[in-house]
């Protein structure tokens, strides 16, 4: 169901890095993940600042800054209290353009120069998360510096991110209820805007929605969907009933409680998905916990598709998907009214 990475995510190496104390006086933090950006420099900060020299040995230059000498100056100065000095800048503009303002040539060189002998006290962090690849200082620090390019987990590694998340909030989250909470946030969806800020943000919700008890696949829904999965499910037993009335008083209760219809057609080509995968594992023979590992779905959402295998036949299932595809595209190209378009969508399934 999900692809995984066969190269070591950064955020596995960078982990291994710092625990052994191996890491060299320059960094470059860069990809889609921001959280892992700004949370590498964190872990930076735990390990070699000291806490009472906070304000002198841990530097911020925020993404405005574009003074370089700046920059280098703060890099060479001494701390005589911290392990090592982190001088993190972050955004840097010359990372993000090709023709940054106040960034010339001789900028460049200093940066060369600084880079064949940094000052080992020192950790210089550069980041951007959507750096510019023509960019003479990215190509600089790609050849020079040690570079972490922080994109979207894994699903292995996203698993343990989650158990580890969950557990600093106080909560205890099963494999099962791991897996509910990547289905249902959209994660891995692909055009998704969603990201590990967005991911914490959740688990924090659900562990405190669950206030101290073990959490539930069921619970996981009810923070992440709420009157969303209700639809879902209840738009599926109209459906299959073939009570078309029904059908359309839901759709249009949903689209006037203000819910996006873009989120409502990735969560119905969720549905229909996962529905027509455990259709066609369930014709070969494979029972409810197989189907679940080889899926890696949560065993609660594969028990409430499978539930649905006896309404709806696999060639109707594809058929189905098939028209929310078309009516997805419609959408996105202006061909039509989204609502006019999920209207046609229910009278046509």
């Amino acid at each position: 169901m999900y692809k995984k990475e066969k190269k070591e995510h950064a955020f596995k190496s960078f982990s291994r890095d710092i625990s052994s104390g191996t890491m060299p006086p320059v960094l470059f933090l860069y990809g889609e993940e921001g959280y892992l950006i700004h949370w590498a420099v964190e872990s930076l900060r735990k390990r070699y600042v000291n806490p009472g020299c906070l304000a002198l040995d841990y530097v911020r230059f925020q993404e405005d800054t574009d003074d370089l000498p700046s920059i280098l100056e703060a890099c060479n100065t001494f701390s005589m209290l911290s392990e090592r000095r982190i001088v993190w800048a972050d955004e840097f503009p010359p990372l993000r353009s090709v023709s940054a303002r106040g960034f010339s040539t001789e900028n460049l060189e200093q940066a060369e120069a600084y880079l064949e002998d940094p000052n080992p006290g020192t950790i210089l962090v550069f980041s951007a998360e959507a750096p510019e690849g023509k960019s003479e200082l990215v190509k600089l620090l790609k050849r020079k510096s040690r570079c972490y390019g922080f994109s979207q987990l894994d699903y292995s590694t996203l698993c343990g991110f989650i158990s580890k998340r969950f557990a600093a909030e106080g909560a205890s989250a099963d494999r099962d209820v791991v897996r509910e909470v990547i289905d249902q946030s959209g994660y891995f969806h692909k055009e998704t805007e969603y990201r590990l800020y967005n991911l914490v943000n959740d688990i924090r919700k659900i562990a405190a929605y669950c206030s101290g008890r073990a959490v539930t696949a069921e619970a996981v829904g009810q923070v992440l969907n709420g009157d969303m999965d209700t639809f879902i499910f209840d738009l599926l037993d109209a459906v299959s009933s073939n009570q078309k009335d029904k059908a359309f008083a839901l759709l249009h209760n949903i689209l006037q409680s203000g819910r996006d219809v873009h989120s409502l057609i990735a969560m119905l080509v969720n549905q229909f998905e996962l529905m027509l995968m455990v259709a066609e594992l369930k014709e070969e023979g494979m029972n409810l916990g197989k189907i679940t590992d080889t899926l890696h779905s949560s065993e609660y959402r594969t028990r409430k598709a499978m539930s649905y295998t006896e309404k709806f036949t696999v060639e109707r299932l594809k058929r189905i998907l098939s028209q929310i595809y078309e009516v997805d595209r419609n959408i996105k190209t202006g061909l039509l009214d989204p609502d006019l378009a999920l209207e046609l969508l229910i009278g046509r399934i």
